[in-house]
């Protein structure tokens, strides 16, 4: 009886080793089968004796994984999803303004001043005034073109930010039940397949938008937004993103569970930055276009509206409306503020001789659209009414008049004599009265004794002048200036972008190597665990042949 418990003893080890040799051979052809699989990581069957000399048993089949070195490498492929997001945008940003030799904005405001100094030397030619109304419409087309395209690319970016909020939630989603796959095998057989593809999606979700990763008792991965601290993953229970348009700050919100979240890693931390930030590459380069655009009309318009064209007018309604005529126009809406000083109207009868002057007085903060209407309409040579918050003037029957010196920049700011309307660069148009008529164009600039002399080309040189004028960047930078500053910083945030990117690259690929080397599957090496398995295994199983053959040998001894 003991000799036979012993054989069966003996029987039961083999037995054991045959099957946890062949669950390690089965360990082995599964890593090799899976030696190209995008995110799998090589296993190892863990071998362990059976107390006491029992044998040998399979504990567990296990990842091979460093997750130190994991989560490393998922913080720096973060980075690189904000870089690659941001070295994207700034490259589209920067085609934007690198325009064709001879078609871009600088050319377009050369072009314009050109006009005037030409038209200065002979300010009757119909034609040179033509060409200066021409030259304007050029650079407000190019102006709107530019704003119009960098509007384009924040609505891009903006379709972007949901994009990559739908991508995020379907990863979000995917990890969740893959979670409740991993909750749900008890841990039996090991589901490493499912681990590795969560590890997978979750770094997916990182170039998407930052998370902090820690692992859980029972085989999950607790995920948390970077920047925000707020839970996107807790076991099985996902919590997923929303993106809306906030129409009052011109930007889109992110939120998680109704909690803000503004991401610091991830492509969405870079495409909102620089979507909503007031110091983001494509809000900025909106604004200091804007700022150019605003510069060079009130300037344009400061000289334009001061000076005489060709033929006087015989009524003029202002392009600007205020919100109230009983309110001070300082406080009245207007794109452009008045300040304290005054304004000449000049009346002239039909061979040019001088009628009769007023001069409006204005002060800052008090001065009303009414209180200027009723100072041109004392003077019996004019009406002057207002109109939907708009000041029309116009001349008796026989009469024209022209303006003479603004110190107040009322005219500019009501749009009276102006070259430009508008405020900005989406806004800015050739007036109207100029589109129609060229004579309007004030090249000229009355004399002391309010007359304007033919050929006198003078207001025309000073609006020529304006090229040279440090008008931005609190006096320091002409028109030229400021677009070169613009399109520099464009530039330079490009190819920082890209040096950084093609460091950050570097960075992920050794970090990739080096988990390549710890988890990654090498033929070689699964070769030689196969080979040991199979001499285990081969061992065992001739061990068991042995036994059979002593027990034969005993029966047959019985009988």
């Amino acid at each position: 009886m003991i000799i036979s418990q012993n054989i069966l003893g003996s029987f039961e080890v083999s037995k054991r080793a045959l099957q946890s040799h062949q669950a390690a051979m089965n360990t082995v052809a599964h890593n090799l089968a899976n030696a190209a699989t995008p995110g799998y990581t090589r296993q190892r069957a863990e071998l362990a004796p059976v107390a006491p000399m029992n044998g040998v048993e399979v504990t567990a089949i296990r990842r091979i994984r460093d997750r130190y070195l994991d989560f490393a490498l998922l913080a720096e492929t973060q980075t690189q999803g904000k870089l690659a997001a941001q070295e994207n945008l700034l490259g589209r940003l920067e085609g934007i303004f690198n325009a064709a030799p001879g078609t871009g904005l600088s050319a377009a405001m050369d072009r314009f001043f050109n006009g005037f100094q030409d038209l200065s030397v002979n300010p009757t030619d119909p034609v040179l005034r033509v060409a200066v109304r021409d030259q304007g419409q050029q650079l407000v087309a190019t102006m709107q073109g530019l704003q119009g395209r960098i509007q384009q690319l924040k609505d891009d970016l903006t379709r972007q930010i949901q994009e990559k909020v739908t991508e995020a939630n379907g990863l979000l989603s995917e990890i969740g039940e893959l979670h409740r796959q991993i909750l749900g095998s008890g841990g039996r057989p090991t589901p490493n397949d499912l681990l590795d593809r969560r590890d997978m999606l979750v770094t997916q979700l990182g170039q998407i938008i930052g998370v902090t990763a820690s692992d859980r008792p029972d085989g999950t991965v607790q995920l948390v937004a970077a920047g925000g601290g707020v839970m996107l993953v807790d076991g099985a229970i996902t919590t997923p993103l929303s993106a809306t348009i906030n129409g009052s700050t011109d930007s889109v919100d992110l939120t998680v569970g109704g909690l803000a979240l503004t991401p610091s890693s991830g492509g969405l931390a870079a495409v909102l930055d620089a979507r909503n930030s007031a110091t983001g590459a494509v809000k900025q380069a909106a604004t200091d276009l804007d700022a150019l655009a605003r510069t060079l009309i009130g300037e344009v318009n400061r000289l334009h509206a001061g000076g005489s064209g060709i033929r006087e007018h015989s009524a003029l309604t202002a392009q600007n409306a205020v919100s109230g005529s009983g309110v001070a126009l300082t406080a009245a809406g207007l794109a452009y503020t008045p300040t304290s000083g005054s304004f000449t109207v000049r009346v002239h009868d039909a061979a040019g001789a001088l009628v009769s002057t007023v001069t409006v007085a204005v002060t800052a903060g008090v001065t009303t659209l009414e209180n200027v209407r009723a100072a041109l309409d004392a003077d019996p040579e004019l009406t002057a009414t207002i109109t939907s918050g708009k000041l029309t003037i116009t001349a008796n029957s026989g009469r024209t008049f022209a303006f003479g010196g603004d110190s107040s920049d009322t005219l500019m700011a009501l749009g009276l004599n102006t070259f430009f309307t508008g405020s900005d660069a989406r806004t800015m148009t050739v007036d109207p009265t100029i589109v129609a008529d060229v004579t309007k164009i004030a090249g000229a600039l009355a004399d002391s004794s309010g007359l304007v002399h033919a050929g006198d080309g003078s207001n025309a040189l000073a609006l020529a002048r304006l090229r040279t004028k440090l008008a931005l960047g609190s006096g320091t930078q002409t028109f030229g200036d400021a677009f070169g500053a613009l399109l520099g910083r464009v530039g330079s945030q490009t190819r920082q972008a890209k040096d950084a990117l093609e460091r950050q690259a570097a960075a992920v690929q050794a970090l990739q190597a080096l988990q390549q080397q710890t988890s990654g599957v090498s033929t070689d090496e699964e070769l030689i665990s196969l080979s040991e398995s199979q001499t285990a295994y081969a061992a065992a199983a001739r061990h068991i042949s042995t036994m059979r053959e002593v027990i034969q040998s005993l029966l047959d001894a019985v009988r």
